[in-house]
């Protein structure tokens, strides 16, 4: 599950920062980004027979891969920003540092 969780988050860092809009916006993004990541690590480190918190990280990933696509198609052309791809590098480690 957890190297599922890291494949996922490289990705997701990878095709967030290819961007090709503002900086606020793309700093909007990504740190939206992170906070779906923090929530899917908050709730995955509840009892799993927490039935309620189950289900609720079962929606928080189905709205994370839905603007996970959503950013995939916006930021398709900057893919290989390498600027870019620090930048988000910086923001998501910021905001999971906060997670707990």
């Amino acid at each position: 599950m957890r190297k599922n969780f890291f494949s996922l988050a490289v990705l997701t860092v990878i095709i967030v920062l290819s961007s090709c809009s503002s900086k606020s916006s793309f700093d909007s993004d990504v740190r939206k980004m992170a906070d779906y990541r923090c929530k899917v690590q908050q709730l995955e480190a509840k009892d799993p027979s927490d039935q309620k918190a189950q289900k609720e990280l079962e929606e928080v990933k189905k709205e994370m891969d839905a603007y996970r696509e959503k950013m995939s198609k916006k930021y398709e052309d900057k893919k290989d920003d390498k600027a870019m791809n620090e930048q988000a590098d910086k923001i998501m480690d910021e905001v999971m540092a906060k997670c707990k």
